[in-house]
């Protein structure tokens, strides 16, 4: 691009001087300031199954009333989001999911003839696609949550048991 300037009109090239600087530093300066985007904390905590930790899985946070929730990875039982990418503050369901193998091999849906490692979520619907687990994420303080799940309830003869959720 090239840019000229009639230097017959002095003051035209001081107006075009001013506008590309205004121009150039509204470009500059945007972005800058407070944080962009929602307000979030940052959260940690632990998955224990059956009273173990649980291995791997993903726990996602999933806002009740709106705002940005968080989706992560457990390892080893713990899982942690920081302030850049932890929920917003406020009621949140809260997912938990942990696909495994079942150590058997099935029918290809895909390819006739071949079989697969089968793979199932070891983590009952009650703590993901039904879930009952709910927390406070808040806006200032310490945000960790312990989840104790049972894959197999005892007290309800073999049905998936009701979470537990401690801070």
């Amino acid at each position: 691009m090239r840019i000229t300037v009639d230097t017959r009109k002095p003051w035209l090239s001081g107006r075009l001087a001013l506008a590309l600087g205004a121009a150039l530093a509204s470009g500059l300066v945007e972005g800058c300031g407070s944080e962009p985007g929602p307000h979030r904390r940052p959260v940690e905590g632990a998955v224990e199954l059956d009273g173990k930790p649980l291995t791997t899985g993903t726990i996602t946070f999933a806002p009740v009333n709106g705002g940005p929730g968080a989706f992560g990875e457990i390892t080893d039982g713990t899982y942690r989001f920081g302030k850049s990418d932890g929920p917003a503050p406020g009621r949140h369901k809260v997912e938990i999911v942990s696909v495994q193998s079942s150590g058997r091999t099935i029918p290809s849906p895909d390819i006739p003839g071949e079989t697969i490692e089968e793979s199932r979520n070891i983590i009952p619907p009650d703590y993901n696609a039904h879930t009952t687990l709910e927390v406070d994420v808040k806006p200032d303080g310490d945000n960790s949550f312990r989840f104790e799940l049972a894959s197999i309830s005892k007290a309800t003869n073999g049905k998936t048991s009701s979470r537990t959720a401690r801070r």
